[in-house]
């Protein structure tokens, strides 16, 4: 839709609670963002009908296109037969959108995961995906009941499944991921970027969840030193704004879109004083 992105910002529909997709993509691209990353309750009709044509036309007008779905969730958590609706509604949902990939999510483990069952499941759903017209990225998630949550653990799953990975600076830090273990990844592995912050003022990071993930800048994560790392592997693909906090949906979500892009901009350009990464919890 786009012949030539201004930048490799996107905006995750997340960031913005309380808006439908319709004003989603009118702010960001107003905002500066070239990229909007959809969510399935944006698209399914849960937030309301919505047509094809008029979100085609939305995401014209805004010059803005479209960033991966999120997401297929629970992978190793839900039985065969769940996972097989969901993904069947999840991947015609994509390509009735025209969204080209969906972000898959390990979600909970239940229990050790078989890595190589992993795979093949992971094999599966691809190969479902593509009768779709569309492909799989595999997001690594550092909570500690989740599925293969290191990023080690998850780098392995997903090059053995033949997927890029979603890498999250929320999830790099809850998992203690070694600067070097982010270090050590090609740009090619790397599919997606979620950025953002976390309150977190102990510097304690185990008792964090998704509603303390803030704009960056707002919280304590060590993102400078997270970034920094990331940059290093030559990836210099999109970077999605994706936050949960509640407070976002009591704010009018073009300043929520204008503030993210500033803080993300600002980062990702090096702009950012040392603060957050001295009251961080620093990747080492």
């Amino acid at each position: 839709m786009i012949a030539k992105p201004r930048n490799a910002f996107g905006l995750n529909g997340a960031t913005l609670p309380t808006s439908d997709i319709l004003t989603g993509i009118r702010v960001a691209g107003a905002a500066g963002f070239c990229y909007y990353e959809p969510r399935i309750p944006e698209l399914d009709g849960s937030q309301g009908q919505i047509r094809e044509g008029t979100v085609f036309a939305a995401l014209k007008d805004a010059a803005v296109d479209w960033l991966p779905l999120n997401a297929l969730e629970g992978l190793f958590s839900s039985t065969p037969r769940v996972l097989n609706e969901d993904a069947k509604r999840t991947f015609a949902l994509a390509a009735r959108f025209g969204v080209k990939t969906v972000i898959a999510v390990p979600g909970p483990a239940g229990g050790s995961v078989d890595r190589a069952e992993a795979v093949l499941q992971l094999g599966r759903l691809n190969a479902m995906a593509k009768e779709h017209g569309v492909s799989l990225l595999y997001e690594f998630l550092g909570f500690p009941h989740c599925a293969f949550p290191s990023l080690d653990a998850a780098r392995t799953l997903a090059a053995e499944a033949e997927l890029p990975l979603v890498l999250d600076t929320f999830h790099l830090a809850v998992g203690q991921t070694p600067r070097h273990a982010i270090e050590r990844l090609h740009a090619s592995e790397i599919g997606l970027i979620h950025l953002s912050d976390a309150l977190a003022s102990t510097g304690d990071l185990t008792g964090v969840v998704d509603a303390d993930r803030v704009l960056p800048g707002e919280g304590q994560l060590a993102l400078s030193e997270i970034v920094r790392a990331i940059q290093s592997t030559g990836y210099d693909g999109p970077v999605s704004v994706e936050v949960f906090h509640p407070m976002y949906g009591e704010r009018a979500p073009e300043d929520v879109a204008v503030d993210a892009f500033r803080r993300a901009t600002a980062l990702l350009a090096g702009a950012v004083d040392g603060t957050g990464a001295r009251k961080g919890n620093p990747v080492n």
